[in-house]
């Protein structure tokens, strides 16, 4: 019964393993923002990250995220929005990053990027990366005021409360000297 329980078991991994392999070049693809607010007029990054888990290299990659950040709502500062490789070899990774600033604020929706690549034997395989979501773009203000250090706040605090502790310390002082300190010698 055990000897039958175990070539059981040993079958459904050997299939498991058969199963996962790949025997072409596939590619795992991400999209992924790297900054933790997106703000109008400030820089917004962003991070590809192409896995090939094949066993064979994959050619002629490309990157398009041109749809997603259209260039009458963002700018590009870094970076481009399409890329292109040459080969991306078995068991190895490309990770590109791209820098854009958004022109306007408000729900923005970010869409998968498109991944195309080729196999050996030139199949053509299209594949998207993951979808951030929506988000917010932030108002430049609006970021200010709820991110920004408040400088400001402080040294207007700091100087309307420096005469009342300052007049304090001055009256202290004045009473303190009206009074002779008395020292109590200590018996032992």
């Amino acid at each position: 019964m055990k000897f039958l329980l175990f070539s059981l078991m040993f079958a459904a991994v050997n299939c498991a393993e058969v199963g996962t392999q790949t025997k072409e070049a596939f590619i795992l693809a991400h999209k992924q923002p790297l900054s933790t607010y997106a703000v109008e007029n400030m820089d917004f990054v962003l991070e590809y990250g192409l896995y090939n888990v094949g066993d064979k290299p994959a050619q002629k990659v490309t990157i398009d995220d041109r749809h997603s950040f259209p260039t009458n709502s963002f700018e590009i500062v870094k970076g481009l929005l399409h890329v292109h490789y040459e080969k991306i070899p078995a068991g190895s990774n490309v990770t590109h990053s791209v820098v854009i600033r958004p022109r306007a604020f408000g729900f923005f929706n970010y869409t998968a990027a498109q991944v195309t690549y080729y196999t050996d034997n030139e199949n053509l395989h299209v594949t998207l990366t993951n979808t951030p979501g929506e988000g917010y773009i932030y108002r430049q203000r609006e970021y200010d005021r709820r991110f920004a250090p408040k400088y400001t706040y402080f040294i207007v605090f700091f100087l309307i409360i420096a005469p009342t502790t300052f007049g304090s310390f001055l009256l202290f002082q004045q009473s303190k000297s009206r009074f002779p300190v008395i020292i109590k010698k200590k018996t032992t």
